[in-house]
């Protein structure tokens, strides 16, 4: 039994498995990543432009995208990059054949802010990597709290504490690892690249 399988004296496997998205009673699993990335603020055409962002990327790509086909045939999207104007996004959307969910961590409507010049601010942090405190704002109440680093951190903590598996554990750890590292292999090669899934 690996470290990953280890169970705490008296308790059922069952018991510590968290729910998690699931379909006929198994997670849905991701079987295949086509994935592109780029330098994009590094292309001839762009590069000695003036730039707005407060961020540079350094031996990294700055855009990316990638296609996840999942088990039971669902598809999802996801774009990430280090040169969107406007600060950090941090969103998600799923669309549903009976429901649209959208779920905006950054920037986060909880508390909006306006002003014609960004020195109407002055020193006062708004948000990470807005080039311009002119304008419409989002800054949060709590950052950290929006973002859930307290709540990992807790959950960390009640896990030890508890003797109990945490809300996200090794195997989604070692699955997010495999399914980011499957998006570089593809951009490398430029090849879906399938998981070995058991």
């Amino acid at each position: 039994m690996g470290t990953g399988d280890r169970r705490f004296e008296g308790e059922d496997a069952n018991a510590r498995e968290r729910p998690r998205l699931r379909r006929r009673g198994r997670p849905i699993r991701t079987r295949a990543v086509f994935a592109e990335v780029a330098n994009l603020t590094r292309l001839p055409a762009v590069a000695a432009l003036k730039r707005h962002m407060s961020t540079r990327a350094e031996d990294v790509e700055d855009w990316s995208v990638a296609v996840l086909t999942f088990e039971d045939g669902t598809k999802a999207t996801v774009h990430s990059n280090d040169i969107t104007l406007g600060g950090v996004r941090n969103t998600v959307t799923a669309y549903l054949t009976n429901a649209v969910i959208n779920a905006n961590i950054t920037p986060n409507t909880t508390l909006t802010a306006y002003a014609p010049d960004g020195a109407t601010w002055r020193d006062e942090y708004i948000s990470e990597k807005v080039e311009t405190k002119a304008g419409w704002q989002y800054p949060s109440p709590d950052e950290d709290w929006i973002r859930g680093y307290p709540q990992e951190l807790d959950d960390f903590v009640d896990a030890i504490t508890m003797r109990r598996a945490p809300l996200s554990g090794g195997a989604l750890a070692r699955e997010t690892v495999e399914v980011i590292y499957a998006g570089y292999l593809s951009a490398a090669t430029g090849r879906r690249v399938d998981l070995a899934r058991a």
